[in-house]
């Protein structure tokens, strides 16, 4: 079992690695398990500098709003450079650039309403930044994710095959 999810993790970091350097956007689809997390993690770790975030995981709350969910990451960001280059001033893009950022990724990502997701695309596209979003096929299909016009243009990366009951 351990060389299975030892494994899993490896294609995921693969795949991470791919999109980052492609500045492309995708799903991982997980039905059964929570597997991927391991593999973003590896791959968050190696990428990951002192003063540069090219990538940030983020799990998704609830009907957050993408004001809310902007404003975490301007945070996140601004700890994340520090005082040296950080400025309370500075435009959340301005901090994006600073921070190199290119990836987000949004684990339970079906818990966003359609809208935020919407205004998400529309920022991170502005930035460069590419998005991946992480969940179950059905929550994704139920919260109209995958149905998307522009989403459901993106590569899914299916680490469980198992179908949930």
């Amino acid at each position: 079992m351990a060389m299975i999810d030892q494994t899993k993790s490896t294609l995921t970091l693969s795949w991470l690695k791919t999109k980052l350097i492609h500045c492309e956007s995708g799903v991982i689809i997980e039905n059964t398990c929570s597997c991927s997390f391991e593999g973003i993690q590896s791959f968050i770790e190696s990428i990951d500098h002192s003063s540069k975030t090219p990538a940030i995981y983020y799990q998704a709350f609830p009907e957050e709003s993408a004001d809310q969910f902007l404003d975490t990451l301007r945070e996140e960001l601004a700890s994340k450079l520090g005082n040296i280059e950080f400025k309370s001033n500075q435009s959340l893009l301005d901090i994006v650039k600073a921070a190199a950022l290119k990836m987000v990724i949004i684990d339970r990502s079906y818990l966003h309403p359609l809208n935020t997701i919407n205004q998400l695309l529309n920022f991170l596209g502005y930035c460069n930044v590419s998005l991946i979003l992480v969940g179950s096929r059905n929550k994704l299909k139920i919260a109209q994710v995958l149905s998307h016009p522009a989403i459901s243009q993106w590569e899914q990366f299916t680490i469980c095959d198992k179908s949930e009951a």
